[in-house]
């Protein structure tokens, strides 16, 4: 009977617990924690987020880019084709105004940075045998991301 109260107990006792987390989560589900719902203010200014547009603001599309690959031996000649973009130097000055539509690309082979590029062909010498992820990601010159990206799969033989 002793075994039986104990074991009768410790259940109260579970019970009680998950009662105790099934009212806090729906209290913090209702109760909005995060001030979602207050994040919109029309009566505050808007602050920019992004940079200002080269030329005509208004008619400035996001870039775009193509991959064109070619592999002899174990070179691969990579010709990035953009649209509404232009590559910067890269030792400009990240003083100079980040405007939308230039900047310079980054290059990762296999998941890991090869390099920066700024120039719209490039060569990848003295791969290993094997297939090969080439991602190429367009970006300001101040290496934050247009989210443009491309991705190859090359064979070295």
């Amino acid at each position: 009977m002793r075994v039986l109260i104990i074991n009768m107990r410790q259940l109260i006792v579970g019970i009680i617990v998950l009662l105790v987390i099934l009212i806090g989560g729906v209290v913090l589900l209702v109760s909005d924690p995060l001030s979602v719902s207050d994040s919109y203010r029309p009566d505050v200014e808007s602050v920019f987020t992004t940079a200002p547009v080269s030329g005509d603001e208004f008619n400035s599309a996001k870039p775009e880019l193509a991959l064109d690959v070619t592999v002899e031996g174990t070179t691969a000649n990579v010709k990035m084709l953009t649209k509404n973009f232009e590559f910067l130097p890269l030792n400009s000055e990240m003083s100079d105004p980040t405007m939308h539509g230039q900047g310079h690309a980054h290059v990762y082979l296999d998941g890991q940075l090869k390099g920066k590029v700024d120039e719209s062909e490039f060569l990848l010498k003295q791969l290993p045998k094997g297939e090969h992820e080439l991602r190429v990601e367009l970006t300001y010159h101040n290496h934050l991301p247009y989210k443009v990206e491309q991705v190859r799969m090359i064979e070295i033989k």
